[in-house]
């Protein structure tokens, strides 16, 4: 728990921090907690897909077992109680976030547009209580 108190903080910034923990549901439950009504959350992560590629794993250790798909985080976002609009969500494709270092790419090939994201970036808002819809 952060030594905060509740609705004390207009902007929290979580950039590539999730990838790293293992209680993503309390982690963003406190996000929510200090967040004042109307402030926003600015999040940044790599998904379960970059994270679990081999060159990751050879050069980094994370916990493997609670890692997320965009989707996964986007849902765990809402869940907590946070309304996230779409033209609020970013998923780059980024060169190395690719197994293949964008290889495929630089070859001519086209970017898979069926994939599963590699990153994640979105802001969400903590609504007042008179703005949930």
């Amino acid at each position: 728990m952060m030594p905060y108190p509740d609705q004390s903080f207009d902007m929290v910034f979580c950039h590539q921090s999730f990838h790293h923990i293992v209680q993503h549901e309390k982690a963003m439950q406190e996000f929510y907690r200090v967040l004042k009504p109307g402030g926003v959350l600015l999040f940044a992560e790599s998904c379960r897909k970059f994270i679990h590629s081999l060159s990751i794993r050879l050069l980094f250790r994370h916990p493997m077992a609670v890692q997320k798909t965009a989707e996964e985080y986007l849902n765990l976002i809402r869940q907590t109680g946070f309304q996230v609009h779409p033209d609020a969500i970013s998923k780059p494709y980024l060169w190395w976030s690719r197994s293949d270092f964008g290889a495929l790419e630089w070859f001519g090939f086209q970017v898979p547009e069926v994939r599963e994201e590699t990153l994640v970036n979105l802001v969400a808002v903590k609504m007042a209580a008179d703005q949930v819809l």
